[in-house]
């Protein structure tokens, strides 16, 4: 826990952000032609591994298991 709020939030709200930040790099390639797509791929890829962190914790949570 970092103050008081459980790991699997922290990395919900992590994930949450990675996913708008490749949903606008996303935006930015396909409607403003901007030489960015290097970095779309690389935060879909942060997006993903951040998800399946926070799937993780928060089933441990869910189950009752406690993760530092």
């Amino acid at each position: 826990m970092i103050y008081n709020i459980p790991l699997a939030m922290w990395f919900g709200m992590i994930t949450f952000i990675c996913l708008f930040t490749t949903a606008g790099l996303g935006i930015a390639v396909y409607k403003f032609h901007k030489n960015v797509f290097k970095y779309h791929k690389i935060f879909a890829l942060l997006t993903v591994l951040f998800a399946l962190v926070h799937l993780t914790l928060a089933l441990l949570l869910f189950f009752g298991i406690w993760v530092i």
